[in-house]
């Protein structure tokens, strides 16, 4: 996967914008990690700890709920990064901005999309992270599958004995698109 095409789809048809935000129950901000390893661009997920009430288990982007101590959604997936794994995102790492993902729930998720220029270093948080997951991105894009099991019938990810779905796999979709011309 071109690192180079996916800075430049960003910043060209996905661009960061950074408004005020207004606090709400249901609104929520993730950031994805695309970082190159030798050879390949590796995107950095978490499986959640199995003590959480709310997805337990379930592998997702570093992120979570606005809070009225965040100026905008962007400081939402920074704050988050930061607390479930001590990653400390620059903000002109922050290359765009994808459509908002919304949840059977009513979440409604803005993902952000970062380009490391190197592996993070990460302390994940016991309490909310049960596993951090670097992933070969085109091998992981490669796994997936209609899922069926969903209404409406979305797509799902495999990464190893992992299930990726949902909201996670939506944003992984819209994201393999960024990779094509």
């Amino acid at each position: 996967m071109d690192l180079f095409l996916i800075r430049h789809k960003l910043q060209h048809d996905f661009p960061l914008v950074r408004e005020t935000t207004f606090p709400h129950p249901q609104r929520a901000a993730v950031m994805v990690m695309l970082y190159p390893k030798p050879k390949k661009t590796y995107v950095l997920m978490t499986r959640r700890a199995m003590h959480l009430k709310y997805h337990a288990g379930e592998v997702s982007f570093p992120g979570g709920v606005f809070e009225e101590q965040d100026d905008d959604l962007l400081a939402t997936a920074l704050r988050e990064t930061e607390e479930e794994l001590a990653i400390q995102v620059e903000s002109e790492d922050v290359l765009g901005q994808l459509p908002v993902v919304k949840t059977r729930l009513g979440f409604e998720i803005t993902p952000f999309v970062s380009v490391l220029p190197s592996a993070p270093k990460y302390e994940p948080a016991e309490n909310e992270v049960g596993e951090v997951l670097e992933m070969p991105f085109t091998s992981l894009l490669s796994t997936q599958q209609r899922d069926v099991g969903s209404k409406p019938e979305g797509v799902m990810y495999w990464f190893q004995h992992h299930r990726i779905w949902g909201a996670s796999a939506k944003i992984l979709n819209q994201i393999s698109h960024l990779s094509s011309y």
